[in-house]
């Protein structure tokens, strides 16, 4: 039997028994006297020998599943897995019943065929250009979520966790980054410069290196910077963010001209040079925000940009290279994984043991509508 079938068999029954006992924990709670229910998180403490935050958590994920029918039956059917199906019922939440209705059939059918952070950014997209307000709304309420907070490791440790807005982690996290590189080489890994800058930042010691200027990159429709439009912004390394948001952060910021074509949204050939010029990087980071891995968010500024087809003298081009985060570039270069571009900049791989996946570039632009 194909092994690549047997596995997939297994996940996706896991998915189809998360769905099952879903019915059976909410039938099991609804079975309960009504001045009982209050407690089911008790009940399910000793039959299931969980904690009550777990509890709690199998109670709150059964409730989600079965508010949306559609997806429930999408897990049964092995067509989406837990992960994404929670995922969709969570941006479903702020739309109307009429409008999530219309997003939640898209997003299923686009979950079948794609990755979780794919179909997390097609979902976001699509629901921005569906309610733009609604779009805005959840990222007010999710704004006042934000926090600090501390949680106790073991062997002396602890961590820092910060919750705030995409764009200002984009901004510290790049702040700190530029000053952990520009830091003499020592025996520290990067990541332990990162925290060691971050610490010194944070208790307003001065740090050792030049602090430079922290930049983010933010791709727009010209339309929607004007306000014409509502159609999403994209935060490089993140994703879709509202409009109205993206207006704010671009204010004050250097703007770039990117030519796309109008019949695909896609941007535009640059020159042809053996090694990238600073130009050429930032186009192909336009184009392809994110390494173009099966499933991989690495954003583009972090990767190697990979000449798919090896260098010949002439090919140097959009269409011949990709951003391919180091792992996945090493992948590419020293295994049994092939990849090729397609005319409209789909990147497909081939597994080793021959299977193709196909790897689609987001558009920054809408498509003309004709």
């Amino acid at each position: 039997m194909d092994p690549d079938a047997v596995l997939k068999a297994a996940f996706v029954g896991m998915g189809k028994a998360v769905a099952e006992f879903s019915v059976t924990l909410l039938n099991y709670v609804s079975d309960l006297e009504p001045r009982d229910r209050e407690f089911s998180e008790e009940l399910l403490m000793r039959e299931l020998r969980v904690s009550r935050v777990k509890a709690g958590w199998l109670i709150d994920r059964a409730t989600d599943l079965a508010s949306r029918p559609g997806v429930l039956k999408a897990m049964v059917e092995g067509r989406v897995d837990e992960g994404k199906a929670l995922m969709i019922i969570d941006l479903l939440r702020v739309l109307s019943v009429a409008h999530a209705a219309v997003a939640e059939e898209a997003l299923l059918a686009h979950a079948e065929k794609n990755s979780y952070s794919t179909t997390r950014q097609y979902a976001v997209r699509f629901i921005h250009r569906l309610d733009p307000k609604a779009a805005e709304r959840r990222f007010q309420a999710k704004r006042k979520q934000r926090m600090v907070e501390k949680i106790n490791l073991d062997d002396g440790m602890a961590l820092i966790r910060l919750m705030m807005t995409a764009h200002d982690a984009a901004m510290v996290y790049d702040h700190v980054n530029r000053i952990a590189r520009s830091l003499p080489k020592d025996d520290r890994t990067l990541d332990q410069k990162r925290s060691d800058v971050a610490r010194d930042l944070l208790l307003g010691h001065d740090t050792p290196a030049p602090q430079g200027q922290t930049m983010v990159y933010l791709t727009m429709p010209i339309t929607s910077a004007f306000g014409m439009t509502n159609d999403p912004a994209i935060l490089g390394g993140y994703g879709p963010i509202p409009a109205r948001i993206g207006r704010d952060i671009a204010a004050g910021g250097i703007w770039k001209r990117i030519l796309t074509d109008p019949m695909t949204g896609m941007a535009e050939e640059i020159s042809h040079v053996y090694r990238p010029s600073p130009k050429q990087r930032e186009l192909i980071a336009a184009r392809y925000p994110t390494c173009m891995a099966i499933g991989c968010n690495q954003p583009a500024h972090r990767c190697d940009l990979d000449h798919c087809c090896p260098f010949d003298g002439t090919n140097t081009t959009l269409n011949n290279l990709r951003p391919k985060c180091r792992r996945h570039h090493r992948m590419k270069t020293h295994s049994n994984w092939k990849c090729t571009n397609q005319p409209d900049g789909t990147h497909t791989w081939t597994t080793p043991n021959g299977k193709t996946e196909d790897v689609h570039p987001e558009p920054i632009a809408e498509p003309a509508p004709f």
